[in-house]
């Protein structure tokens, strides 16, 4: 399970309407509409970082799959630079502030840190399903917090249930503009 505290910053694909068939696609299969996707969903976002210096590794979370994760926004705001593509994201799996500018909604994570068990684990959870906001996260923390509980009570043999965890996701503009709260 991850004990680690503070924000951390991850660069994804992006994913949504400009991706035409795929978008359809997904849409379908989840019978709902998203204005946008937010999710941290590994499969649906893939990651574009893989540390490959040693100042990359300095930088990361070196520990349960999360090679992917960076430590420090500037490092990632330069590796983002660096890669030229996709969307730089925070997310913290302890300290949620629902009231920062930059906060989106929360995901929950597989313990894999990879799979999201909100928009692509299964399209036929009911309590999901009323849950997704239009940008494919859940608005507040109880919501969430009873999603989180539904799951592991109903679903906790399921290796992707199992050490699953609820993360806040960011929106790092603000932090680029200089007016979010979260520094790490």
């Amino acid at each position: 399970m991850n004990d680690f505290h503070g924000m951390l910053f991850t660069i994804v694909e992006d994913f949504g309407p400009s991706d035409g068939e795929a978008w359809t696609h997904y849409l379908e299969w989840r019978s709902i509409h998203f204005e946008r996707f937010d999710s941290l969903d590994g499969m649906l976002r893939q990651s574009l970082f893989t540390p490959e210096s040693i100042d990359d590794w300095d930088h990361v979370v070196c520990r349960n799959f999360m090679v992917s994760y960076l430590k420090d926004f500037d490092y990632a705001q330069q590796v983002h630079l660096r890669i030229g593509a996709g969307s730089l994201m925070g997310f913290s799996y302890s300290e949620h502030d629902e009231s920062d500018e930059g906060f989106l909604g929360y995901d929950i994570i597989d313990g894999y840190c990879d799979i999201s068990l909100l928009t692509n684990w299964g399209n036929d959870v009911e309590i999901v399903n009323r849950a997704l906001g239009s940008n494919a996260l859940v608005p507040t923390l109880g919501q969430v917090e009873s999603i989180h509980a539904f799951l592991t009570s109903h679903h906790g043999d399921d290796n992707h249930v199992k050490d699953c965890r609820v993360i806040s996701v960011y929106s790092t503009h603000p932090m680029r503009d200089g007016t979010a709260r979260h520094e790490t």
